[in-house]
């Protein structure tokens, strides 16, 4: 790659796709992930429920992923066929819905049913397909540093929803008016978002090409895609090394953000403070998301992907040995905040660098429920052990990051990248 390619420029229409992407991320983490740093004691506290409600949200939450892997390859196959503004429609459309639900019932049983839909709908739809395969589509050559920006997203929402719910007091009218803006959302899409850059007269990449070169580029790029069937998905080594590798860097990453407060609170940290070193993370993690963009465009994605690896190796082992200091709780912030970004930039640029601009929507459709499977084990982990034993989780990601580490060094990238 050259340093040109390292270039933020997107174009208009490019940068309208990106903010989108950006938003997408942004609405669907603060459903699936950052806010169970929230939702499971104030619901608990506020509908007067057992402890053990709260202490479930993890389990449930698991449990959605792992049913994501067979709605992962229906809303795949969906996304494949149907485009995917069709699919960001009803994803934000039945989220609304759910997160309605979600906040209005009084039934722990429905309560925690939805903690499963959620975790299935909302962070297979808008968390996973629809902002990859958009930018995978606009951006084939520089989608890592598109992803880069889209994905500030991520962090973003670990920095400000759980500030913006607590400073509102009441989940319900905070996850209510999540709602709302799902649906709107999900509305403004029909008319905002752009399956392909050609259908508005951009190019890919914003590319100085005209539009015929560039739509004949299109089809040659589509029919290389028919290629990828289930069974050639199956069969190529890429596909499970890229579901499992990266499933289990996710995993590590659920697994640190969403109890992120609760291990600061055991190692003597005031909850104030706790939230405010989460709020730091984040922010520190805006930032890591154009820089863990800029590694992967200008040293590839499986070289940043191994590098994010060994990097929250040493976030782990921070978590594990942090002993209270504030230091230790500085660097702590630092390390895991840095990765927040990361693994969403990772994983979609490692799928279109393996399978191409419209082989993504293919071959996601096994490697999405693979690492939905994969990353959900994290929640599953910590509910198990308990959140009072939160280093005995840490030391099994430790070991499974390892394996990660060595999974992706296997990767074999096509000879072009």
């Amino acid at each position: 790659m050259n340093q040109q390619s390292t270039k933020s420029n997107f174009g208009k229409w490019g940068w309208s796709m990106i903010a989108y992407c950006a938003i997408s991320y942004y609405l669907a983490a603060s459903l699936a992930t950052d806010t169970l740093n929230y939702y499971p004691a104030a619901f608990t506290a506020l509908r007067g429920w057992d402890a053990s409600v709260a202490d479930l949200c993890n389990v449930m939450s698991g449990i959605g992923g792992w049913l994501g892997v067979f709605t992962a390859f229906i809303f795949s196959t969906m996304t494949a066929k149907k485009g995917s503004k069709f699919m960001a429609v009803l994803g934000n459309v039945v989220s609304a819905g759910l997160t309605v639900i979600f906040a209005l019932t009084k039934d722990p049983k429905m309560f925690l049913a939805m903690v499963v839909a959620i975790s299935c709908i909302t962070g297979n739809i808008q968390l996973n397909l629809v902002p990859n395969n958009i930018m995978n589509i606009w951006f084939p050559k520089k989608k890592g540093l598109a992803l880069g920006w889209a994905s500030m997203g991520l962090p973003l929402c670990t920095a400000t929803i759980v500030v913006i719910f607590s400073i509102i007091g009441n989940p319900v009218v905070s996850y209510l008016g999540l709602a709302v803006l799902m649906f709107i959302f999900g509305i403004v899409s029909i008319f905002w978002l752009k399956d392909t850059p050609e259908e508005v007269g951009a190019t890919p990449d914003n590319e100085p090409i005209d539009l015929e070169t560039a739509n004949a580029l299109k089809a040659a790029q589509m029919e290389e895609a028919k290629k990828y069937t289930i069974k050639a998905l199956v069969k190529n080594r890429n596909t499970w090394l890229i579901g499992v590798g990266h499933g289990i860097l996710w995993m590590t990453t659920l697994g640190l953000v969403s109890n992120f407060i609760p291990k600061l609170m055991m190692v003597g940290t005031p909850q104030g403070t706790a939230i405010g070193m989460l709020t730091l993370a984040a922010v520190v993690g805006i930032v890591g998301s154009y820089i863990w963009g800029w590694i992967d465009q200008k040293f590839g994605t499986k070289q940043a992907s191994i590098i994010y690896g060994v990097w929250y190796l040493v976030a782990l082992l921070l978590m594990i040995f942090h002993n209270g200091s504030m230091i230790m709780t500085l660097l702590v912030s630092l390390f895991v905040g840095f990765g927040i970004g990361g693994i969403g930039n990772l994983i979609p640029s490692i799928i279109g660098t393996c399978f191409g601009r419209f082989g993504f929507v293919q071959a996601n459709r096994i490697i999405a429920p693979v690492n939905t499977a994969v990353r959900s084990v994290a929640f599953i982990i910590i509910g198990a052990v308990g959140t009072a034993n939160l280093n005995t989780a840490y030391a099994i990601f430790f070991l499974c990051s390892c394996a990660a580490v060595v999974m992706i060094a296997m990767i074999r990238q096509p000879e072009s990248v």
